[in-house]
């Protein structure tokens, strides 16, 4: 037995298993994230919406009423993939989920603008290497007596850029700019 959830998708109430849900999910939320900067971000979402309620109300029959993984796969192989949208294509595909891809997320190493002493190059190296904080500055504290965690540091500050909008953010603590 399956767990169905029901949504709206412009306009057009669906029933869909729970797992196909979630991929469906996880695609409009990486759109959303593509087109939010753009001026017409809100009406290529709604536009790709209708496309997408047109070609899950051809995948139904009448002797079907729920849309399952296999239908939002066809229905997001028709549609491309978020990075290739809005003519210039992306090299970042980190929005894929092992899930969706079978890929591995990448994690980007930023500096920190939240927790940023001096320039954040210690807690962004702390998210990239997923410890703490504190172990990477006791270990700037250690090389500075050495003679180099001066220099080191400040090639740091000046080679990392500063993660600044939220998807530079997620992706900077989590490896993909959009979860």
């Amino acid at each position: 037995m399956k767990k169905t959830i029901q949504i709206n998708l412009a306009g057009s109430i669906f029933h869909i298993d729970d797992d196909a849900y979630e991929r469906l999910r996880e695609y409009l939320t990486a759109v959303e994230h593509r087109f939010a900067a753009t001026p017409d971000g809100r009406e290529i979402i709604h536009d790709l919406e209708l496309r997408m309620s047109e070609l899950f109300t051809e995948r139904l029959k009448p002797q079907r009423e729920v849309i399952n993984l296999e239908d939002v796969d066809e229905v997001l192989e028709i549609l491309g993939k978020p990075h290739e949208m809005g003519g210039k294509k992306q090299e970042d595909t980190s929005w894929q989920s092992t899930s969706y891809s079978g890929g591995r997320r990448h994690r980007r190493m930023y500096r920190d603008p939240d927790d940023k002493p001096i320039g954040g190059v210690s807690s962004g190296l702390a998210y990239y290497f997923n410890t703490d904080p504190l172990l990477i500055r006791i270990l700037f504290i250690i090389a500075l007596f050495l003679g180099f965690g001066l220099l080191l540091y400040i090639v740091l500050w000046i080679a990392l850029p500063l993660a600044q909008t939220p998807e530079q953010i997620r992706e900077m603590r989590t490896g993909s700019a959009y979860f």
